[in-house]
């Protein structure tokens, strides 16, 4: 070992004994600790013995502000009986009386406390006071300057007992404020507040006082006082706002002191001011005096905050004292006690590491090894604690893992198993096929012979066909020119008809001029006679021929629409005709290239069947593998499985999932989902339980926690929750099976892998339970085990 600076004194540690070692230890320790206790102890002295004066010197400065505030009462009210208002002599009796005694307690406090040296500044304040009060005859004026000056000099003497005593010098910032805002911020403001009460009053309860020019300006001047109120107030604000940016509360008695002041300072403004005038003299002296009994309320209660910290000061100031003193008496029998303690502790603890290694040894890593503290020797423990904690989570992991292969083994031995099945179907499926689609080939290839011919055949009817569309067309052409000369023919009966009537009409006029001729034109009218019968049968002759040409025109006009029907009914044909060739000779090529296609899946259906007698050896090596797979993950599990751990694992989940369904069927789901939720009940064991889900991702039950139950799965921090009901639909679908996934642990708060076995119920509920596997899966393993 190399030798450095400490090198003689770990040897000589080596070399002593633990008791010389503890004696030795306790020495470096008592010492020091006696002069810190001595140093402490004297500094809370000091510091209680200050805190005393300042209480005392609180106490002195509370009943002077008590005198002041007597004082005050019996100025004001004294000035306001001298203006004829006799309802206030009363007031000012009482007040004067008060004067008096806070004046005598006063003396008392100031003569207790000597070194303070005050007797200079309050023996002749007091010799003042008792003039004043004694002094009936005085004039109002003179008496309400004199008692202004002695508050002046009470004022004076306050702040010199704060000083001397040290109120006002507290290091508290807190007692500093509170105290400054009680003693030198709100006296000056009550001090206006009562000049305007009692000087105010006065004025206002004066009979002249609408008409007096001499009060009104007095008034006014008076009303001042009200803008040096506020004035003053921004001060006592910034002094309540550093409490409150110490965290101290405002005052409960400042929004009361804030709105009765505020108040008082409008109807100065309003009133007096202004000269208005307007307010009665005892609804003025009210408000005035709500607003300066809101200022002795604000300072009794900063004075009662002060002297609370104070005492509480005093209290704990003691109490440290007390706490070293006891200390310092206690420590060395308690580092006697801690060195026997500290040598039992280090070899109990080492004991109880040994233990707990011992039993890990023999295969129960359930031990807890935690030894209590934070040395060196409990930092043993909690690796040890951490070392066999990794160890369990190992061992599940290991068993978890064997569960769900074996799981997944089993399903894929029957799966292969299936699938050679139907493989060898399949090959015999594929056998059958090649030989009808050979056969089908076959009557495809004569099906295209016989296209050929039928291609042929139709090629020359085609050319037939429009043969006779011409000469139908020709014979169409020929009946167009008979059906002219009818027409031509028509015409000339027509003119031969005229010449008839004309005939006849020459004859008429013949016998005419024969009749008149008389007996010498009897001859001519003979002639004339026969000629008018030969043009009377010319024209029935032409009229016979016209009808037998206006027949025969119809029956060539017929004639010509038949035959022109029969030309267009031939066109169709003739177009219908060349469509069925050109389709023929389509469907010729077709069952060429299908005759062609045919042969070639012919020949790759051979080729697939080939293949899948090659898939189905495939298939019976995979099943023979899995089923070696199945024996090592047998003998996997076999090998961890007498070890106690302090987690579950994935084949308990499934065992406690098979449990848990045979009791559903046995007791019901009712029942059965109260015993789900027994702590100490068969199906909650560490951190294993039973879950039951819906449709919708609700939980229906939680075994490890009840007041989960009407949670969704959503709500469960850590968790892709639609990829797992998702996954849990699937497994459902076939009848139950593994879900993984990734959730936070709720008792370690760390992001965990989680395998659950589900399985269907009735219901249409899930059923399941679910162990931690310590190993994190990522998005390509989850996507995987969702696959499988």
């Amino acid at each position: 070992m190399r030798k450095d600076v400490f090198y003689p004194a770990v040897a000589l540690l080596q070399r002593l004994s633990m008791p010389a070692k503890m004696l030795g230890m306790a020495a470096v320790v008592a010492v020091p600790l006696l002069i810190v206790a001595w140093l402490l102890v004297a500094d809370n002295w000091r510091a209680l013995q200050a805190t005393r004066a300042a209480e005392q010197g609180l106490q002195a400065m509370r009943t002077a502000q008590r005198l002041t505030h007597a004082l005050q009462d019996w100025r004001d009210a004294a000035d306001v009986a001298a203006a004829g208002v006799t309802a206030m002599q009363e007031p000012a009796r009482g007040a004067a009386q008060r004067v008096a005694e806070a004046a005598r307690a006063l003396d008392e406090r100031l003569r207790q406390r000597p070194e303070w040296n005050t007797g200079g500044m309050w023996n002749p304040l007091r010799e003042q006071l008792d003039a004043l009060l004694k002094d009936d005859k005085r004039a109002p004026a003179a008496r309400h300057a004199d008692a202004t000056q002695a508050l002046a000099r009470l004022q004076r003497l306050s702040g010199w007992i704060g000083d001397a005593s040290g109120v006002l010098r507290d290091a508290d910032a807190v007692v500093a404020h509170r105290a400054a805002l009680a003693f030198e911020g709100l006296p000056p403001v009550r001090e206006l507040a009562s000049q305007l009460r009692g000087r105010a009053t006065a004025m206002l309860a004066h009979p002249d006082a609408m008409t007096d020019s001499i009060i009104i300006s007095n008034m006014v001047r008076q009303a001042t006082a009200a803008d040096q109120i506020e004035a003053l107030l921004p001060a006592l604000q910034e002094r309540v706002e550093a409490l409150q940016r110490r965290g101290v509360a405002v005052p409960a008695g400042w929004s009361t002191f804030r709105s009765a002041t505020d108040e008082l300072v409008r109807t100065t403004a309003a009133h007096l001011k202004t000269a208005a005038m307007t307010v009665e003299s005892k609804e003025f002296y009210a408000q005035a005096t709500r607003a300066i009994e809101g200022m002795a309320a604000l300072e009794g209660e900063l004075g009662e905050a002060v002297a609370a910290d104070w005492a509480r000061r005093g209290t704990a100031l003691q109490r440290e004292m007390v706490a070293v003193a006891t200390g310092c008496t206690v420590v060395l029998l308690l580092l006697a006690y801690g060195m026997v303690a500290f040598y039992r502790a280090t070899v109990g603890g080492l004991h109880h590491l040994n233990d707990a290694i011992d039993r890990a040894a023999e295969g129960d890593l359930t031990g807890d090894a935690v030894l209590p503290g934070s040395d060196e020797m409990a930092d043993m423990s909690q690796r040890l604690r951490h070392m066999l904690q990794a160890l369990s989570e190992l061992v599940a992991d290991v068993r978890s893992a064997a569960a769900v292969l074996g799981h997944v083994g089993l399903q894929l031995v029957q799966d292969s198993q299936e699938l050679a099945d139907r493989t060898q179907t399949q090959a015999a499926s594929l056998e059958q096929a090649t030989s009808n689609v050979r056969a089908v080939a076959e009557t495809v290839q004569a099906n295209a012979d016989s296209a050929q011919d039928i291609r042929r055949l139709t090629g020359e009817l085609n050319r037939e066909t429009e043969r006779a569309s011409e000469l139908m067309q020709h014979t169409v052409g020929g009946l167009g020119s008979l059906q002219a000369t009818s027409q031509r023919m028509t015409e000339i009966i027509g003119t031969i008809d005229g010449i008839a009537f004309q005939t006849n009409i020459l004859a008429l006029n013949a016998a005419v001029e024969a009749a008149r001729a008389g007996e010498a034109g009897r001859g001519f009218a003979v002639v004339a006679a026969e000629v008018r019968r030969l043009a009377q049968r010319s024209q029935e002759a032409a009229n016979e021929v016209r009808q037998l040409i206006a027949e025969s025109a119809e029956r060539v006009q017929g004639t010509v629409q038949e035959i022109r029907s029969v030309n267009d009914a031939m066109e169709v044909l003739v177009r219908g005709i060349r469509d069925i060739a050109a389709r023929i000779g389509e469907m010729a090529d077709a069952s060429r290239q299908q005759s062609t296609a045919l042969a070639e899946v012919v020949a790759a259906v051979g080729d697939l069947d080939k293949v899948t007698y090659e898939n189905s050896a495939m298939v019976e090596r995979t099943t023979h593998r899995a089923n070696r797979l199945m024996e090592r993950t047998r003998d996997l599990d076999e090998a961890v499985h007498h070890m106690k751990l302090r987690q579950g694992t994935a084949d308990e989940a499934y065992e406690l999932v098979q449990k848990a369904l045979a009791h559903v069927r046995a007791v019901g789901y009712e029942r059965a989902a109260e015993d789900f939720h027994d702590k100490n009940g068969p199906f909650v064991d560490r951190d294993l339980y039973i879950f039951v889900l819906d449709e919708a991702g609700t939980y229906r039950v939680m075994g490890l926690d009840r007041t989960k139950v009407g949670t969704r799965v959503h709500d469960a921090p850590g968790i892709d929750a639609e990829a797992f009901l998702a996954d849990v639909r699937h497994r459902v679908a076939q009848g139950g099976g593994w879900v993984e996934y990734n959730i936070i642990n709720p008792v370690t708060g760390q992001v965990r892998a989680k395998s659950s076995y589900v399985v269907p119920l009735d219901n249409g509920l899930v059923l399941g339970c679910g162990a931690y596997r310590s190993a994190i899966k990522n998005r390509t393993e989850l996507g995987t085990a969702r696959q499988g």
